[in-house]
């Protein structure tokens, strides 16, 4: 794939995913599991195996997955597909401190792009994940005049969910806030590669602090410029 075509995809990434509501799934499942065939996939969604064969196809095809025959194979069956997400959706942006030692635009420009799609990704895939909670409230409030099942659903799901923390800091306070975060990061990194992932017992977790002043003010703008 070359380079133009693959900087128009990772540009393109939300609109490309947000196709079909499928898409999201698939994706999710790919970036838990790795690599997975139709097959494996089809067990995770509620969807036929020919609409989910039919989605990868459209998927790969728009560059956001790809695909390789298995080695293993059963004897007298066709070898399945395995598909995986384009690697060109894992690779590392430019660190910061480069960057801030460079005045080359281009360079800049290069980061930026990457950022952004970055967080187009990061604020989409929040998105998602969040919307999987109705439900599982659904769920729990449909067993409330069944207090044991209530519970039994409590106790399976929500007591290993955190709920969110909404703490407000200002620029002076958020400079402690960053070097806090760091060490907790790192902390959890640690922690999350002790072992292998059991896949069938994972949690995502995630944090976001927004200079929220900042993106007031810039909403005002915007806003003030369009009348």
């Amino acid at each position: 794939m070359n380079t133009k075509k693959s900087t128009k995809i990772r540009e393109k990434w939300d609109e490309l995913v947000n196709k079909h509501e499928l898409r999201f799934e698939i994706w999710a499942i790919l970036e838990l599991h790795n690599e997975l065939n139709v097959t494996q996939i089809t067990h995770y969604v509620e969807q036929s195996k020919s609409t989910v064969a039919r989605h990868l196809k459209l998927m790969e095809k728009d560059g956001l997955l790809m695909s390789k025959t298995a080695e293993e194979v059963v004897k007298g069956r066709i070898p399945p597909k395995i598909y995986r997400i384009n690697p060109i959706f894992k690779e590392e942006s430019l660190k910061l401190d480069e960057i801030s030692l460079s005045e080359d635009p281009q360079q800049l420009q290069q980061f930026y792009r990457k950022e952004i799609i970055n967080y187009r990704k990061m604020s989409y895939n929040i998105k998602k994940l969040l919307d999987y909670l109705n439900p599982l409230l659904d769920l729990l409030e449909n067993q409330l005049d069944n207090i044991g099942r209530a519970k039994s659903i409590y106790d399976e799901y929500f007591s290993y969910i955190d709920e969110p923390v909404f703490l407000y800091f200002d620029k002076k306070r958020s400079k402690k806030l960053i070097d806090l975060r760091t060490d907790y990061v790192l902390k959890l990194h640690k922690l999350a590669m002790e072992e292998d992932l059991n896949t069938e017992e994972a949690f995502v977790y995630f944090d976001i602090s927004l200079p929220l002043a900042a993106l007031f003010e810039l909403k005002k703008k915007i806003k003030s410029k369009q009348k």
